[in-house]
């Protein structure tokens, strides 16, 4: 009898701890160094967001967090790669949603879920995709472009540098009924440089420093971007939207955890990732990067993913998607 006693007051002590247990996890967190495994290459604008996330977070968490660029299969090598790390918030991924979006299709994974395959943490910056023409092109705007387009008899070669604004060429020839044809590029930088010398007239890339700077020359001439409102990433731009209704492409990076990370140790991060970015003079600095802050929770994040997910599994349908 007594010691059955004893199991009843053990049992008790257990379930009057039971509702503390979660809260050991943000506690004791991060007890080590933080990795944010970035599927972009060094030097880009992806590059420079995770390290400005990193420096912010590892002020606010007392503890280093350094960025590992783990590139390869447009993005898919790192984002699998944080899916398969342990889910103690050591390991996290920062890269685009459309990345993730894509990652089963590119890896050839259906059991990979876009939406549910990782822990989103939070939404980070979003800037739209620039059409942009070599200096050559007579044409300064969508309309001009569309014209100019419609007269090429063999359609339009169109420098794309991985899935994501493959996307938005497929989607947009088949919404304006362009002849685009896709040349496939291993990164922008070759994609780029493809334009700035002739070799390729027309290129749909991410904001950057460098990208604005060629505009600036002449080199390069802005024909809109994807975004449904005008973006402060490329002041002056039209969207697309307004000549081709409903087209819209933004790119959004975001913040994620493996699959399985307690939800406490989540919360501490996204409310870490929300601190470190509304500091003084981060907006002004983000858009200096041409990708402007966005910042929101993991809700968003679910909401966006899973938009992108079925717009992009509706243009599989009927816009064949190569992925070279």
């Amino acid at each position: 009898m007594q010691g059955f006693r004893r199991s009843l007051l053990l049992a008790a002590s257990l379930l009057a701890l039971a509702p503390l247990a979660p809260l050991a996890h943000a506690q004791g967190f991060p007890t080590k160094p933080i990795k944010i495994v970035l599927t972009y290459a060094p030097g880009g604008t992806g590059d420079v967001i995770a390290r400005t996330l990193a420096t912010s977070m590892s002020e606010l968490l007392g503890q280093p967090v350094v960025v590992e660029n783990k590139t390869g299969a447009f993005g898919s090598i790192g984002t699998m790669a944080v899916k398969q790390a342990p889910p103690d918030g050591h390991t996290l991924l920062v890269t685009t949603i459309g990345t993730v979006v894509l990652a089963p299709m590119v890896t050839k994974d259906a059991s990979f879920d876009p939406v549910k395959g990782l822990t989103p943490i939070a939404n980070l910056a979003m800037a739209p995709m620039v059409l942009l023409v070599h200096q050559s092109v007579p044409a300064n705007d969508f309309p001009g472009f569309v014209t100019w387009a419609k007269q090429q008899a063999k359609g339009v070669d169109i420098a794309v540098a991985g899935p994501t604004p493959e996307v938005a060429t497929a989607l947009l020839a088949q919404q304006a009924k362009l002849n685009l044809v896709t040349v496939p590029f291993r990164g922008y930088g070759p994609a780029l440089q493809s334009v700035l010398a002739g070799d390729t007239k027309v290129i749909f890339m991410m904001p950057s420093v460098q990208m604005m700077e060629f505009i600036k020359q002449g080199k390069l001439k802005v024909i809109g971007v994807t975004s449904a409102q005008p973006s402060p990433a490329v002041p002056g731009a039209v969207p697309l939207n307004k000549f081709v209704p409903g087209y819209v492409q933004d790119i959004n990076f975001a913040l994620w955890a493996p699959p399985g990370t307690p939800a406490d140790v989540a919360a501490k991060l996204t409310e870490t990732v929300r601190k470190g970015l509304s500091a003084p003079g981060m907006a002004e600095k983000f858009v200096a990067f041409s990708v402007p802050l966005a910042v929101a929770g993991p809700d968003e994040v679910t909401r966006i993913t899973t938009r992108e997910s079925n717009d992009i599994k509706k243009i599989m349908e009927t816009v064949p998607i190569k992925f070279e």
